[in-house]
Parts: C-alpha cells; structure tokens; sequence
C-alpha cells in the first residue's frame, strides 16, 4: 500500500535542526488491502528550512514568521502518496480494479509549539477530497539520542476516502461481481510512534524509527480491505548541511 509507505513515513521532516539535509531511508510496511504482502523500499529525504520558505519532501511551502517563532502559519503544495496498485495484491479479483493515482494537495497549516494542525485540499483532480489533521510531536534528548515520540488524529472526507477505498460499479463488472460495487464514506486515522536520530558525525545522522496506523473499523466495509490497521519501521542515514 504505497500510500502509507510514503505518505505515512515522509510526511514529517525528520532532521529539522539544520538549514538542509540530504539522505536516504529504508522502509517496511504493512498494507491494509487484501492479499497485499508487506512492502519495502528506499525512499529519499531532502529537506531545507530557510527563514521562511522551507522543502522538506514531500512538502514545498512558505511561512509566514520567522522559522524560529513559537507559533506560525503556512501555505504551500503537498505530494499525496495516496494511491493503489492492484498489480500488488495476490487477490485475483483485487487485481481487475483500477489504479489509484498519487494527488496534489494544497495545504494551509498553523503550529504552536508542539501542536500542529493542516488542512489538505486535492487540486490536482484525482479525487477532488481534503483532510484535516492535528499532530503532536516533540523532541527528547536520551543520551546521544534524540527521541522524538508523536501522535496524530486524521480526518479523510468521503471523496479522499472514497479514491483508496471505493469500488465503482464498472470495477464490480470487470470482476463479474465477486467484488461488490462500494462507497466508502468520510473515515479517520490515529497514528503514532517514535523516531531516534544519532548523530554519527557533526553532519551524518542515523535514523531509526516505527509507526502503528489505525483507521477506524468502517474501511473494514470496503471489500478491498482486510485490515484497518498497518505498522512500518524504518531506518536511514542523513547528511545535513
């Protein structure tokens, strides 16, 4: 499930202390999809904070204060990694459906200390959907280590949730009927786990890290879904400058 391969595991910089970071990261995880093994892959992490216009993938935006001030606002462009591949399912039926594109979101945030909130509108027209999220997160030192353990509350309207979860009628056909026609309505996600950063050098970082994501029991009406909840691990090696 490639969306919560990158979306899930990309969508908060992992080194923020630098004004950029280059690296690269390993990551497994589960899928929610019926018959759909456990996926790996390496993914990159390219980040960069200026006073006000910041990239960290898959994220472009500009605040509004200074990076450094204790609340702040921003806009910008988001790549939403919330698709499906049928071809990775072993189910089939699973695989008669259709693909399910990545989006384009575009996003307006606002973050007071540890606590963030994002609202995320599809302009690309792939689903035409939105989310909203709230997330806590903050940094502990443990040692060398930096741990930084984080929680987040997500809601998908039923167009977003309807894209990875949805089954038209013509997808019901081309599996003569044994996957019902399905739409899914607005649904909800609770993430959270933790991630170690080490430093190897005054520039070189080892990354460790684990996610659980539950979405609530309604994806589980969905006859493309055979669990609602995925972990992931990752590790990685960043270079900052």
């Amino acid at each position: 499930m490639k969306k919560t391969f990158l979306a899930l595991l990309l969508s908060t910089p992992i080194i923020a202390q630098a004004d950029g970071s280059l690296g690269v990261i390993g990551a497994v995880s589960e899928s929610v999809y019926k018959e759909t093994d456990t996926q790996s892959k390496f993914l990159p992490n390219i980040s960069y904070e200026g006073e006000h216009f910041f990239l960290q993938l898959p994220e472009i935006g500009y605040r509004f204060l200074p990076k450094q001030a204790p609340q702040n606002f921003a806009i910008g462009f988001s790549y939403e990694s919330s698709n499906f591949d049928p071809d990775d399912s072993d189910n089939i039926n699973i695989q008669q459906l259709d693909d399910r594109d990545d989006s384009i979101m575009a996003f307006a945030s606002y973050q007071v200390g540890p606590i963030s909130t994002k609202f995320a509108q599809d302009i690309s027209g792939e689903h035409d959907g939105y989310y909203a999220q709230i997330a806590l997160g903050y940094p502990l030192p443990v040692g060398a280590w930096k741990v930084i353990p984080s929680i987040s509350y997500r809601y998908m309207d039923s167009k977003m949730s309807n894209h990875l979860f949805g089954v038209s009628q013509s997808e019901s056909v081309n599996t003569g009927g044994a996957i019902a026609a399905y739409d899914s309505g607005a649904v909800s996600q609770i993430r959270y786990g933790v991630r170690g950063i080490y430093p190897l050098s005054t520039s070189v970082n080892l990354m460790l890290g684990i996610n659980h994501t539950k979405f609530d029991s309604e994806i589980l009406k969905s006859p493309m879904v055979e669990d609602n909840t995925i972990s992931s691990i990752l590790a990685g090696i960043i270079f900052s400058f």
